[in-house]
């Protein structure tokens, strides 16, 4: 059987896969009204992600090293920060809704960030050295940049 930290940890990848599908779909999406329901959907997934986080953490606080109950910590709050990110592309879409720019930014950052955690989970996992785990994680980044930035121009060019 399962226990609450493996079943957190599921719930917790589940939503932050959820989050980048959900993502992507909003930013080739052309209709105000269901960019903005698409948004809503991502902060939602974003709350889940974190609230999963934060169980999954709890369940075995005090099992691990103070160094990664900090990195935990941290991963934590960056989660925050990307949820705020979320939340303006919502206040964007519902009162200024031709500012694409920004929406692309904010979901961007979002998107850039889920990205570069499924790359770093994935080469953890696959029990690769730390300094490759750098390179992925800066690679993931430069590649996300790159796609936003095709986004964008894409965008303007339209």
């Amino acid at each position: 059987m399962l226990d609450l930290h493996t079943l957190a940890i599921m719930a917790h990848a589940l939503s932050a896969t959820g989050a980048f599908i959900v993502g992507i779909v909003l930013l080739f999406q052309s209709k105000t009204l269901q960019q903005l329901q698409l948004a809503r959907a991502v902060v939602v997934l974003l709350v889940l992600m974190e609230v999963f986080l934060v169980i999954a953490i709890i369940s075995h606080f005090n099992s691990l090293p103070t160094i990664k109950q900090l990195i935990f910590g941290g991963l934590a709050i960056l989660l925050l920060y990307i949820i705020w990110r979320a939340v303006q592309a919502v206040s964007v879409l519902r009162d200024q809704p031709a500012n694409q720019g920004a929406v692309i930014g904010h979901i961007g950052f979002v998107l850039i960030s889920l990205f570069d955690g499924f790359a770093i989970v994935s080469a953890i996992d696959l029990q690769a050295p730390g300094w490759l785990v750098a390179v992925i994680a800066v690679g993931a980044v430069a590649i996300g940049i790159s796609a936003i930035t095709v986004r964008k121009k894409t965008l303007t060019s339209a």
